[in-house]
């Protein structure tokens, strides 16, 4: 609830900074989430494109330009940035300018993608690099999650999540993972 109203304050005061690079010309499919903290190249968001169903983690950087040319060359170098339908990038990722990332695509945390990653793959790391399949990585969280504890929309801060709560789901988690909705 919380985000969805800051989403409104900003669209109503003129602060939404998606709605400005979109006037640019940032190219942004259906149900396209960006958490807090991103940066979305402004000064050459026309040469990025994300397709549907994308999820950027907080703090994701995507950039269209590279500026280590400028002082030595007098150029900066650019490169158009597309990023497929259904990809999520994790938390703290750049992607860096000429990249391609095809559909069904899983970026890990913390990742700094330099080249193109194939559609349906999990890519992780610093140069990030293709670790396996989206669909086998998506099967195995599946298999786990049948073992591992499961929590609804309550335990959740738009469900209203209290400390009762938030100390049940530390203690029922013990040290393995747990899911949540």
């Amino acid at each position: 609830m919380i985000a969805l109203l800051r989403r409104f304050y900003r669209r109503i005061t003129g602060r939404d900074p998606l709605a400005r690079l979109i006037a640019r010309g940032l190219k942004v499919g259906r149900n396209f989430y960006m958490q807090d903290g991103c940066t979305i190249d402004a000064s050459h968001c026309w040469h990025i494109r994300i397709g549907d169903d994308v999820t950027l983690g907080p703090n994701v950087t995507l950039l269209a330009h590279d500026a280590s040319t400028k002082r030595a060359l007098g150029h900066v170098r650019l490169g158009k940035l597309e990023i497929g339908s259904r990809v999520f990038i994790g938390a703290g990722s750049i992607v860096l300018p000429g990249v391609k990332i095809g559909d069904d695509v899983i970026i890990g945390a913390g990742s700094v993608v330099t080249h193109n990653i194939p559609s349906g793959q999990l890519a992780a790391g610093n140069p990030a690099r293709v670790l396996g399949s989206s669909a086998d990585y998506l099967e195995r969280q599946r298999q786990l999650m049948r073992s591992a504890p499961n929590f609804g929309e309550a335990y959740t801060l738009r469900g209203g999540v209290s400390a009762e709560m938030k100390a049940e789901m530390n203690r029922r988690m013990g040290d393995g993972p747990g899911y949540i909705v």
